[in-house]
Formats: structure tokens, sequence, C-alpha cells
């Protein structure tokens, strides 16, 4: 396993300071630098942070495969400035953090990640950050309007919950094989909206896919 190097900081955002969790892999020795992947979180007025357990579960995954990793808080949660924005600020504020890696870190490919509300702002703000890939996990089709969102023009996968209760399966499902470029699909009949007791699976998946 490579050495990781994790740190908690604070970067300039839209609004104010955005904070961020870094977790670096050792490169050193290998012909390339690695891929970084940078994950956003669930709805933050129910709760939705970097630590959900979703989002550290895809972070650990993928610094097991040996990316660095980049979560991050939007605005107004955790030590994030500035104020709730129904997903359009908080756009900017991916943007910003895709941004800022670029300008500081060396990496090899970029990857997208989302979950819940997460997804949505990913898949909004992704044809104008240019990731190589997207890792989206439980898109909340049918409660943001999707209908706007462009494209994907890279690779990408979406994970559904068939036991999602917070979006209806039908509509994740129906959205993204409507998709000019359909994404890879996979679905776990067992899985709520927040995979309880499913994480594991989740983790093997990513691992089995990246």
């Amino acid at each position: 396993m490579k050495r990781k190097k994790s740190q908690t900081l604070s970067i300039a955002g839209v609004v104010g300071q955005l904070e961020i969790r870094l977790t670096e892999v050792d490169s050193s020795g290998s012909e390339k630098p690695a891929g970084l992947v940078v994950i956003s979180h669930p709805h933050p007025e129910f709760g939705g942070t970097m630590d959900n357990k979703v989002v550290t579960t895809i972070e650990r995954s993928f610094q097991g495969l040996g990316y660095s990793t980049l979560a991050y808080n939007f605005r107004g949660v955790g030590d994030s400035e500035g104020e709730y924005d129904g997903g359009v600020g908080e756009q900017g504020d991916l943007a910003c953090v895709v941004n800022w890696a670029r300008k500081q870190l060396m990496f090899s490919e970029l990857v997208l990640g989302g979950f819940s509300f997460g997804a949505y702002v990913t898949l909004s703000a992704q044809p104008s950050l240019k990731a190589d890939r997207l890792l989206i996990v439980a898109p909340p089709v049918g409660l943001y309007d999707f209908s706007g969102i462009e494209e994907v023009s890279v690779p990408w996968e979406v994970v559904i919950g068939l036991q999602d209760e917070v979006v209806e399966p039908r509509e994740m499902l129906d959205w993204a094989v409507s998709r000019e470029r359909q994404p890879t699909l996979y679905c776990r009949a067992e899985s709520s909206h927040f995979f309880h007791g499913q994480l594991v699976w989740l983790k093997k998946l990513i691992s089995s896919i990246y």
C-alpha cells in the first residue's frame, strides 16, 4: 500500500473559505502521478457533509486503489463559509475545488464523484470541469430539474439502490438510459438511498471497476 498523507485545509471559494479534506498517496517512484477523485456530499439541509458514510466509503475505496482523494464541504457546511444556494452556488464551490486542485496538485486523471445532492451538483457542473470520468451515486432525479443537464461525454458509472426510499428507482433508471452516452449502471436490490448495510458492497464495487 502506498503511504497516504491526509490533511484538512481551507481554500478560497466564491463566497468565502471552503473546507476540504485532501488525502494524497505517495506516487514517488511511479511513472506517473496518482489519479485524483473529488467527491461531493449529500444535501446540506438534511445533514449532508463530507463526513457522510457514503462519501467516506468512496474515499477509502479509491485510496485503496492508489488514487488521491479530495472531499469538501459545500458553502454553509462545517467550516465552509456562505449559505445553502439550492445547488446553483454549490456548482461554483465544486469548480473552485477543482481549479484549486489543478493549480496545487499533480495528478494523472480527474474523477468526479457525487452522492445524492452531490451527484446533481456534479452532473450540472461537469461540462465545464473536463473530468476524465464520473461516479454518480443515487442521483436525485425528480427532486431537482435534470432536464437542463448536458450530456456526459466521458466514461461514467451510475450506482442505484433499488430500495431507495428518497428517490424513485424507476426515475433514476429511466433518466440514465435516456442519455445519449449511457452510463454503466450498477443496481443493488437490497440497497436503500443511504446504502445502509451495503457499504462493504459499494466499496467492493468501486474496487472492481476502477
